[in-house]
């Protein structure tokens, strides 16, 4: 298979070009096939495609939701043939999740409704009404019904098994005293604490370590039980390196990049024992120009240190963009672009592939302008690689009420990923939703073992995603989440007796 084609349409008919141009092919587990495709003289998309079976996806202006991507996958089947109609095959993949996901359910009301609405414009579309315009409000409330099913499901699973055990967190980089609302308000939410180890704070020169913020928050951390994490032993990005290492030819940033993992994890031993050991080194964050071979041995070389410092410490491998649109749009952070773009899960098989030992997949999911089911179908494919998963980061937009910055979202390019409207606009009440959402279908899957939201305080990276203003005011996600707690470890049906008694095990 080498052309296949594709119909998007838009209200009143075909869509126009920027959604045209956005469509791009995967397999079933999420890799995308790089993007070559002409629009024809009839609107008709022809997409080059090497996958069998494959999905399609969009970024698309949903009516009563926003815009995100979508995918058509069949029912969960794939493409074969040479021809796709989207937005109806969309409608059938939305529509057949949302049947899956409720079986053995009670819906609620909210839920059959959108179920129920979106059969109805479909049948009105079918039979010639106002076709492209209901054809998409049929697939807007497609999503909405299966991500409600899969919501729903996923309360059901913690009221039957609550997760005492997973860490919620959030990263500690502005602490000052254990009398600032800043250190108040994170012990009532957090008992899981990212630390930075950013080599242009804590190696400014060479041979010299330098951990006073560390040490700082760190005697908070443990006079509160918070558990905490090291970030990260390696990461190449330009801003958190300092400049005598951008200096350093391969074989020096080698040796550079052993001893400073080395000198970490040994000093705080005992005192941190989850580390970052290799961050977004899946051709993305690349200030040294490193090929993917050599981005591989350092993640050996990283993870290996680790080891040896500290062997009980846990090694975890953190990647961002986990869709990889950027492999189908063949594009980078900066630098020079390789012949072939790695995608993170392509990057995670080839450690598989070369033995590289770690412990914990860490996986970044600021919002990725995708429905909740597109993420748990994504989830699905990272669980194969057998190991324990971390969410590392993540973040969503919380409206625009901010004292610094001048607007919602982020210029950075990995965040342009992340550019879309979830619930039909962004504000603190929909951050709020979404946080509730993620939090809620992610804690009922048991491969995940810890959830890790960037940032607590503004400004923050995501542009106004923090727990808290810049004044250590909270916005509202900080209360939703203080209450959610108690549904996701189960501990508001426990009760103080049963609390009581816990607590003497």
């Amino acid at each position: 298979m080498d052309w296949i084609h594709v119909r998007l349409d838009g209200p009143g008919g075909i869509a126009v070009e920027q959604q045209l141009k956005s469509v791009y092919i995967s397999g079933m587990d999420f890799e995308p096939e790089e993007r070559r495709q002409r629009i024809l003289p009839d609107g008709m998309l022809e997409i080059y495609n090497r996958k069998s079976p494959y999905m399609v996806h969009a970024k698309m202006n949903l009516p009563l939701y926003g815009n995100i991507w979508v995918m058509a996958h069949n029912q969960g089947e794939g493409y074969t043939g040479d021809f796709v109609d989207f937005v109806s095959e969309a409608v059938r993949t939305y529509l057949y999740e949302a049947d899956r996901l409720s079986q053995g359910l009670e819906l609620s009301a909210q839920a059959r409704g959108h179920l129920d609405a979106a059969r109805e414009y479909e049948h009105l579309a079918d039979r010639g009404v106002d076709t492209p315009e209901n054809r998409l409000y049929a697939l807007s409330h497609a999503v909405y019904a299966a991500e409600m099913a899969l919501l729903e499901r996923s309360q059901k699973q913690l009221r039957e098994a609550p997760r005492r055990d997973l860490k919620l967190g959030c990263n500690f980089f502005k602490y000052s005293s254990p009398n600032a609302r800043y250190a108040k308000y994170f012990k009532e939410v957090f008992d899981f604490a990212t630390l930075p180890f950013y080599p242009r704070d804590t190696v400014p020169e060479k041979g010299k370590y330098e951990y006073g913020y560390i040490e700082h928050a760190l005697s908070f951390l443990q006079e509160n039980h918070i558990t905490p994490k090291g970030h990260p032993l390696w990461f190449g990005h330009s801003e958190v390196n300092p400049e005598w290492l951008k200096k350093l030819s391969y074989e020096e940033l080698k040796g550079q990049a052993r001893e400073i993992a080395l000198h970490h994890v040994s000093a705080y031993r005992g005192r941190v024992s989850i580390w970052d050991a290799m961050n977004e080194a899946h051709d993305w964050a690349n200030c040294f120009e490193l090929n993917q071979d050599q981005l591989t041995e350092l993640t050996r070389i990283c993870c290996d240190a680790l080891k040896e410092a500290d062997p009980k410490a846990e090694s975890v491998v953190n990647v961002c963009l986990p869709f990889a649109e950027y492999v189908a749009g063949r594009y980078n952070c900066y630098g020079s672009l390789p012949e072939k773009l790695t995608s993170p899960l392509a990057y995670f098989r080839n450690l598989e592939e070369k033995e590289i030992a770690f412990d914990t997949v860490g996986i970044q999911l600021y919002f990725p302008a995708r429905d909740m089911v597109a993420l748990s179908r994504l989830l699905d494919a990272f669980k194969q690689l057998g190991k324990p998963i971390h969410i590392t980061e993540m973040g969503a937009n919380g409206g625009v009420r901010s004292l610094t910055q001048a607007g919602a979202g982020s210029s950075w390019s990995q965040l342009n990923m992340s550019e879309g409207i979830w619930h039909e606009g962004w504000g603190e009440r929909t951050q709020a939703d979404w946080m509730e959402y993620m939090y809620t279908i992610l804690a009922a899957r048991d491969e995940i073992k810890a959830l890790t939201w960037w940032d607590f305080i503004e400004p923050s990276f995501f542009g106004n995603g923090a727990f808290l203003y810049e004044n250590e005011i909270p916005r509202e996600i900080f209360f939703r989440l203080k209450a959610l707690k108690a549904n996701i470890t189960g501990a508001s049906r426990r009760g103080p007796d049963r609390e009581a008694a816990d607590g003497q095990n």
